[in-house]
């Protein structure tokens, strides 16, 4: 191939892959950023694009200069619980500025269920067209809306839109990043039981491994040690964040004297409720049950549950408004590193009775 096809052909991605370094990388070396980058790097590069003959494209790159006042949203799922609540934040905010929102559906749960979180080759399938997509648009800068809190490998974008997170978090520590604050719930739901009188409380979780089940445990153990209490690993149980998940946990603390149980999710509460109910018991009286998330179905169930009440819009709120700053103001955010944990509120309802 000739050097003018090359030049037709090649991109800063190309660029990026054939150097194994970050389209960022090579932004910052074709844009002088020599302190960013080591002198073998940077060399390299250069040797790379004078091979193929690359030329960035500067007409799209005075265009883009031009504010658009458009924001894209990539979104895991629109069909998650937390994802409407969270778009309705970042609307929120972008109607006051003036923006509007341009907004991408990777639909990872339709299509795939929960079989993307463990095939990272399968995750990139989806996100890297997406962002590709974004990148093609006319936007000023990119807020990602994860579904559930875990790490997203290969956020860049091609033409440097900044970027914020809310809900999840990027390997690139410095991406904003707007989630919830798990260890201050775990924390917050264990004093409120333990002013109730109980002390010996189970726990139905979500799965082992997951970065939610992680920090609220931490936050249990940490309100355990201030009150006194010995942790008791024999009295997590966990399991899946739905009804059965719920049903099963319940059942296997049964026979451990449990007088609460904290459930980490109103589905698993529900589950819960329906294996008490089997065996003649009632939910509030003979064992109280807590919640997490404030789901439709807390205020559905009978009693209704005592819940913890996620700051959704709260948090799409403040992602837009620092994309918007980022964007108006880039000089302000530059190397800021920016992980704000934002707390989830307690819903007192009839679930948990005093001992």
């Amino acid at each position: 191939m000739s050097k003018r096809n090359l030049e037709s052909s090649v991109t800063i991605k190309d660029i990026a892959a054939a150097c194994n370094v970050s389209i960022t990388t090579v932004s910052n070396v074709l844009n002088g950023k020599k302190n960013k980058v080591s002198d073998e790097i940077a060399d390299k590069i250069r040797k790379e694009v004078e091979r193929t003959g690359y030329r960035p494209n500067y007409l799209a790159k005075n265009l883009r200069a031009i504010a658009s006042k458009n924001i894209g949203i990539i979104a895991e799922d629109l069909i998650v619980f937390s994802a409407p609540s969270i778009i309705e934040g970042i609307m929120n905010c972008c109607e006051e500025h003036g923006y509007n929102v341009v907004i991408e559906n990777m639909r990872l749960f339709g299509r795939w269920s929960g079989r993307w979180m463990h095939d990272e080759a399968l995750f990139q399938s989806a996100l890297q067209p997406v962002l590709a997509k974004m990148d093609a648009m006319n936007v000023d800068g990119i807020i990602y809306v994860g579904g559930h809190e875990h790490t997203v490998n290969k956020l860049e974008s091609v033409n440097n839109l900044p970027i914020v997170m809310s809900y999840a978090i990027a390997a690139d520590q410095k991406i904003p990043t707007f989630r919830l604050d798990d260890v201050s719930g775990g924390y917050d739901v264990t004093k409120y039981l333990v002013s109730k009188g109980h002390k010996r409380i189970g726990i139905i979780a979500g799965e082992k491994d997951n970065t939610h089940t992680i920090n609220r445990i931490i936050g249990i153990q940490k309100a355990m040690f201030e009150e006194g209490i010995l942790f008791d690993p024999s009295l997590v149980e966990y399991s899946t964040w739905n009804k059965q998940g719920g049903y099963n946990g319940m059942k296997a603390l049964m026979d451990k004297d449990v007088t609460a149980v904290f459930c980490m999710s109103d589905a698993i509460a529900a589950g819960a409720y329906s294996f008490l109910k089997e065996n003649g018991l009632t939910p509030g009286e003979d064992i109280s049950v807590m919640g997490y998330d404030n789901q439709e179905i807390s205020s559905y169930l009978t009693p209704e549950v005592t819940t913890m009440a996620l700051p959704l819009e709260e948090i799409g709120y403040a992602a837009a408004d620092k994309i918007i700053e980022m964007v108006t103001s880039p000089l302000s955010s530059k190397d800021e590193v920016t992980d704000i944990r934002i707390k989830s509120k307690l819903i007192e309802r009839k679930s948990v009775k005093s001992i």
